[in-house]
Formats: structure tokens, C-alpha cells, sequence
């Protein structure tokens, strides 16, 4: 085995979260060096929306400065109700002043080859492609220091900061002995398609009904993606007829014609929570770090979030590592908590699989339909700009009292025991959610006063 001079990071990684944490802490002055495996090339089903948060982040980095992809200025949810709704519930992102905030939905393999090769040119900056981490020794009282199979032999690499950026399935987050809690939703058939027809172009579409959600936005260059949720156990040739049976018919006939000719892109949607984020000189990072159901389409930009978060918690402790991962560990466990909730809850309303999800469903459009600053505090709440978990429980209370505006509906369906155990479901998870946001504030507080410095 052949040791390697020391390094300030090491990123075990090098797709979007772990690019991000490199160029982020380039800005410091550290020497970075990415450790990516560079699988065998192939289209892969992964996130490719990238909200105004993250845009934003990744410019800053100086990672983002050509127009790849196509627009996205928000989202135009279906409700599932009508075929061919010509009025889907349009959320748009908020403007600042003359300046439109607008998101990105870019092709996974463009934007990660984008990403890797503007970040290797930036100063202090080094990649291993086509190494791998293969071990971790230390821990305990010891900081880790990294094993990497590179070039035909396996190397160590010491660091001050070692990163897991390697996705959900992290390996090394078991190598540091950080277990998890899994929970797998559904999984994901995906198509790409022309764009010609895509219900609103320069939004993220998406089609609420029984059978799942399914997405659709333009990915650039005359293309858009489609995903289709396929649940468990659900037979997954049924579930993409019942999808397609929500799709205005002129746009279903294209994803027709493209899944006649080939077999989809396959993924599975996971909620994966670690039993921590830091471990000694060890942190996570990006989907490795938490990951949720897809619903919001928030990953990559939690991802940029994470680095930049992780940047100034080590600005701000003049390079301890040991407080600034503290404080990182604080401040992305708030946000992934508010991202987390937001998708479990918006899941379980919009498929409305018992009639008190069904009351949720409506109360939350019934909120869109009659007040456009509510359409707004829901988007952002949605794309991470407002990640506070006090917002999200103001808000689950103001869709709560939609239920009664929809009382008349229900009265004349004769369902009103179906309204009161609705009811009686949405005052219990808003008083959870208060409790929870009451909750971190404490666990916040108390971190605060227990860190060094």
C-alpha cells in the first residue's frame, strides 16, 4: 500500500453534492481532492430539477454559468380530477422585484459531466476518476483516514475532512459505522419524449391520481422527461395505463409511441434517515446525508445547500473542523426535517387513499384556489427557499381551516362522519406539527449552548 500526501478534504463523490462541497471549499483555500468512480457510462434516471436555491447556488460557486436545460418557473399540479384539465393548479415561483426566480431541469449525465469538469479546473481542486473508497480506518478518538483503490493500487489518503457524497446507498457511511432508517415508497419508470406537446413547457408537471404521482418537464433541446410512479406491489404495466390515463391525450399518444419502442428507465424512491450526519472528522453530504420521496423535486438543490452551509460553518469557525461540523450537522438537520415532512405529508394527501387524505387533498387546493400568497409561502416552502419547520406547521394550520369552507361539499354527499374523522386527523398532525417544530427549536437551543466556542 502506497501513502499519499495529506489533503485539507476528501470527497467521496463526484456528482452533484459532492462538486458542490468541492468548489464550496475551494473558496477557502483548502485543497480539495474528489474521489470519483465513473461508472460505466448509461443513462440513469436520477434528479434533474433544480430549483431557484440551487441555481442560485451553484452560480456562486461559479459552476453554473451557461443555459443548460430548459426553464422552469414552477410547478402546474393536475389534480387528477377531470381528463385534459385545461386549468391545472399553477404555482410559479415567487419574482423579487423585476428579477423572475427561475429553476432549471437539466439531464442527469449533462449536468454531473458539467458540474465534475468546471469544478476540477478551479484552484486547489484535484480528482481521482475512476477511484473508489474502499475502507476507512480510524474513528473513535481517532480521526478517519480514507483507503482509495486508484490507478491499480490502494492508497491512503489522510485528511482533516472527509465527505460522503455518494448517494443514498452510501458505502462509506457504513464504513464510518453511521447506521440508517429505510423506507422504500415505490419505484420509477422513466421516458424521454419531444416536448412538443408538454402541457405547460416551462413548468415541472405534475399528475396526481390513484396510482401514484407522475412528473413531466422539459430537460432542453427540443426533450422532456416523464416519470411515472409505479407503487409496491403494484403491477407496474397497469400503473403506467392508469397514468397515462390522466395525461391530456395528444401528449400521452408521444409517451406511447416511445415506450412501444423501448423499455423505460427504472429507479426506486427511498426515504433514507441516518442515525447522524458527523462522526469525528467525518460528515455527509447531499442525498447520503437524507434522502425523501421525489414528490418536491428538492434534492439537488438540498444538495447545494449542504455545501454551502458546510462552507460557511467553516468560515465562521476559522477551520475547526470539529465545531463547524457541528454546526453543520444543527442547520441540515432542520432543513432535511422541513424537506422530509413536507414530502411525506404532500404524498399521503395527494393519494387520497382514505377519505380523510381526500379532505387534506381538497383543503390543500381549496388554500392554492383562494389565495395566490398562499401559493407563494407553499412554494417556497417547496423548493427550500423557506425550509423552517415553523412555516410549515403555519401552513398545514391554514389548510386545516379549508375544511371548513368544504363542509357543504361533503353535507350533500351525506359523508359528514367522513368529514369529522378528516377533521379530527388534521387538528392531531397540526398539533403535531407545532409539537415538532416546538421540538427543534429545543434540541437547537440546547445544541448551541453545548458547542465549543
Amino acid at each position: 500500500m502506497n501513502d499519499r500526501n495529506n489533503v485539507d478534504v476528501l470527497i467521496a463523490g463526484g456528482g452533484v453534492a459532492g462538486v458542490a462541497a468541492a468548489a464550496a471549499l475551494s473558496q477557502l483555500g483548502l485543497h480539495v481532492l474528489i474521489v470519483e468512480p465513473l461508472p460505466a457510462q448509461g443513462r440513469r434516471l436520477a434528479g434533474e430539477l433544480i430549483h431557484p436555491p440551487g441555481i442560485e447556488g451553484l452560480r456562486e460557486l461559479g459552476l453554473l454559468d451557461d443555459e443548460l436545460g430548459a426553464v422552469v418557473k414552477g410547478f402546474a399540479i393536475f389534480p387528477g380530477v377531470f381528463r385534459d384539465d385545461p386549468n391545472p393548479m399553477l404555482l410559479p415561483y415567487a419574482s423579487s422585484g423585476d428579477t423572475d426566480h427561475c429553476g432549471r431541469a437539466i439531464e442527469h449525465q449533462v449536468l454531473k459531466e458539467h458540474l465534475l469538469d468546471k469544478a476540477r479546473r478551479l484552484p486547489g481542486v484535484d480528482s481521482w476518476l475512476g477511484a473508489r473508497v474502499t475502507g476507512m480506518e480510524g474513528g473513535a478518538d481517532r480521526p478517519f483516514t480514507a483507503l482509495v483503490q486508484y490507478e491499480g493500487r490502494e492508497q491512503r489518503v489522510s485528511a482533516r475532512l472527509i465527505l460522503g457524497a455518494d448517494g443514498p446507498m452510501s458505502q462509506v457511511r457504513k464504513m464510518v459505522g453511521i447506521g440508517h432508517r429505510t423506507q422504500r415508497y415505490s419505484g420509477m419508470m422513466g421516458v424521454e419524449v419531444e416536448d412538443t406537446h408538454l402541457p405547460h413547457a416551462e413548468y415541472g408537471n405534475i399528475f396526481l391520481n390513484p396510482a401514484g404521482v407522475a412528473y413531466a418537464y422539459g430537460i432542453g433541446g427540443g426533450r422532456a422527461r416523464v416519470m411515472l410512479e409505479v407503487l409496491k406491489d403494484a403491477d407496474s404495466r397497469e400503473s403506467i395505463r392508469s397514468h397515462l390515463s390522466f395525461f391530456p391525450e395528444v401528449f400521452c399518444k408521444d409517451i406511447e409511441r416511445v415506450l412501444a419502442a423501448g423499455k423505460p428507465l427504472a429507479a426506486a424512491n427511498y426515504c433514507i434517515i441516518p442515525e447522524a450526519s458527523v462522526r469525528g472528522n467525518f460528515a455527509l453530504i447531499g442525498d447520503a446525508r437524507g434522502c425523501c420521496h421525489p414528490l418536491t423535486a428538492s434534492g439537488i438543490t438540498a444538495a447545494v445547500k449542504d455545501a454551502l452551509i458546510l462552507r460557511d460553518a467553516l468560515r465562521e469557525s476559522r477551520l475547526d473542523v470539529r465545531a463547524a461540523l457541528q454546526r453543520y450537522s444543527r442547520v441540515c438537520g432542520r432543513l432535511e426535517l422541513t424537506r422530509r415532512t413536507l414530502a411525506e405529508e404532500l404524498r399521503e394527501a395527494f393519494l387520497a387513499q382514505t377519505p380523510e387524505d381526500l379532505l387534506l387533498h381538497q383543503c390543500i387546493f381549496s388554500y392554492w384556489r383562494t389565495s395566490p400568497q398562499g401559493r407563494v409561502r407553499s412554494m417556497a416552502l417547496l423548493s427550500t427557499l423557506d425550509s423552517s419547520i415553523f412555516s410549515l406547521a403555519a401552513q398545514y394550520t391554514m389548510v386545516a381551516l379549508h375544511a371548513f369552507r368544504l363542509l357543504p361539499r361533503w353535507l350533500r354527499r351525506k359523508a359528514l362522519g367522513n368529514w369529522n374523522r378528516g377533521m379530527l386527523k388534521l387538528l392531531l398532525k397540526s398539533l403535531v406539527f407545532q409539537q415538532t417544530a416546538i421540538s427543534q427549536w429545543f434540541k437547537e437551543h440546547y445544541a448551541k449552548l453545548g458547542a465549543p466556542g
